[in-house]
């Protein structure tokens, strides 16, 4: 299971962004987006991570359901620890995938049904086993994953996902086919989490010899392979570092308006990624000066920028930003969460403002909701029912397969969207007016599924919406109206 941990003993403060007319004002969409080549290339994939619903009995329902809001990649949990054995054996080789100690049956089972339903793995492995934990001198001697076990691990499940292998015949399966292909893997999940607060200080250094034996391991089966870090946590805790100052020192960059190498220190990855819960609207910032919610995200790609232009990054592929967890909760079902009409509002403009801040790809936390009475996750776009059978959408579910926002400009109206899994195609915008629906212009989804154009004759009052022509398809209307920023938690109550 992911494991969350992002209680901070005091909350997380609102910060209120004073300037944020004159911020708007100067990353105006349209001129953005059109002087930037890379930004016009770039894509927003979304998926989701769930393994409470991925790995249950009705699993097949929930893939369906991912499937069904636009996404085109899902994020799996590997535990390393329920798929080695309890105690290392005598005769035991750790980087054999038909390995008889190793159970790998409920993780072969999700990767089956997410690529039936035509989602791409990402597979994240976290959690060691005991006997594959050893002490961290720099930390008194508490013990913590070891890199060089991980790496073997990590060279099984490559090889095991490497679109080849076909594990042995079973009771239920006599002829099993191969077992499909993962290209993504994730090495750990907020590695900048420590657990412990004895572990905060070394937590760089063990990442990233975690790390590059990881990328050694997943390149080694197929060079393509795609090798993703970071995977951060956004808060400072006692028990946790801040995301940007883990970064920096994992990269060996000095911070600073221009950060730059400190030391000769390399990390191997194709992507960074992070979890940028926010405590307020899309564009709050977060209240620790090197923590990250959605507002700061401009601020780390600039230091991976920084980092890969120095050679601190060692990758043979273009270096991507991706965010591999975010939600808020929603009310309802919880009534301390976000309120529905704005939670749809934010899911939409929180896709936009990832995108722009040069973020490629997206999975929510949770396809349904926990129970109410059990768990504090009522994040997942799907209501939950008395059986996954019985789940409904949330409003907000239509904001995540179909983003779309518009906003009043010194220009004009300026939107911007992405269509149901980035399908290329003529988009229609439309503006509400006494008697209903009028259209503004009709634009073309790129090859990616972005649009975004300005239209100066727009009113700028009202509601707009993009209709997609084929598959047919209509956006939430989005508000000219811009509501305040707020304080809410993001797992609510």
């Amino acid at each position: 299971m992911v494991d969350r941990k992002l209680a901070h003993p005091q909350g997380w403060p609102i910060k209120h962004l004073g300037r944020l007319g004159a911020l708007l004002g100067a990353l105006a969409l349209v001129g953005w987006a059109a002087g930037s080549a890379d930004a016009a290339a770039r894509p927003l994939q979304t998926g989701f991570v769930d393994p409470i619903a991925f790995a249950e009995k009705d699993a097949l329902v929930a893939f369906r359901r991912a499937r069904s809001a636009g996404t085109t990649v899902i994020r799996l949990s590997l535990d390393w620890r329920s798929v080695a054995p309890a105690t290392r054996p005598r005769r035991f080789d750790p980087t054999d995938p038909a390995e008889a100690a190793y159970t790998w049956e409920g993780i072969d089972r999700q990767v089956r049904l997410a690529t039936g339903q035509e989602l791409e793995p990402i597979l994240s492995i976290t959690n060691a086993p005991n006997w594959a934990r050893k002490p961290d001198p720099a930390a008194g001697g508490l013990r913590r994953a070891d890199p060089v076990e991980y790496g073997r691990f990590t060279l099984a499940a490559a090889r095991r996902y490497g679109g080849s292998f076909r594990p042995e015949p079973t009771a239920r399966d006599e002829s099993p086919d191969r077992l499909p292909r993962i290209r993504i893997f994730q090495a750990w999940n907020e590695p900048n989490h420590a657990g412990d607060a004895r572990l905060k200080a070394s937590g760089p250094d063990w990442y990233r010899g975690l790390l590059n034996r990881f990328a050694t391991s997943v390149h080694s089966v197929h060079a393509s392979n795609i090798v993703v870090g970071g995977g951060s946590s956004p808060f400072t805790t006692q028990t946790s570092m801040a995301p940007l100052q883990f970064m920096r020192k994992l990269l060996c960059m000095q911070g600073g308006a221009r950060p730059r190498p400190v030391c000769a220190k390399t990390a191997s990855f194709d992507v960074w990624s992070h979890h940028p819960y926010t405590s307020g609207g899309p564009e709050h910032s977060a209240n620790g000066g090197d923590d990250v919610s959605l507002g700061d995200l401009p601020q780390m790609k600039r230091l991976l920028d920084a980092a890969v232009r120095a050679g601190q990054v060692r990758s043979s592929q273009p270096v991507r930003f991706w965010v591999t967890e975010f939600a808020w909760d929603s009310a309802p079902p919880d009534p301390q969460a976000v309120p529905m009409a704005l939670h749809r509002r934010w899911v939409a403009e929180a896709l936009y403002r990832m995108w722009r801040s040069g973020v490629s790809l997206v999975t929510w936390w949770r396809v349904r909701d926990d129970p109410l009475r059990t768990s504090f996750y009522q994040s997942g776009l799907f209501f939950r029912g008395s059986s996954i059978g019985r789940d409904r959408p949330k409003p907000s579910f239509y904001a995540f397969r179909f983003p779309f926002v518009a906003f009043a400009e010194d220009e004009g109206v300026t939107v911007w969207g992405r269509t149901p899994f980035g399908a290329q195609g003529r988009v229609v915008v439309e503006q509400t007016f006494p008697g209903g629906w009028r259209t503004l212009g009709a634009l073309q989804a790129n090859a990616n599924g972005i649009f975004s154009s300005a239209f100066p004759s727009a009113a700028e009052t009202g509601l707009l919406r993009a209709r997609l022509d084929r598959p047919k398809a209509i956006s939430v209307p989005f508000s000219l109206t811009r509501p305040p920023d707020r304080f809410y938690y993001p797992f609510g109550s």
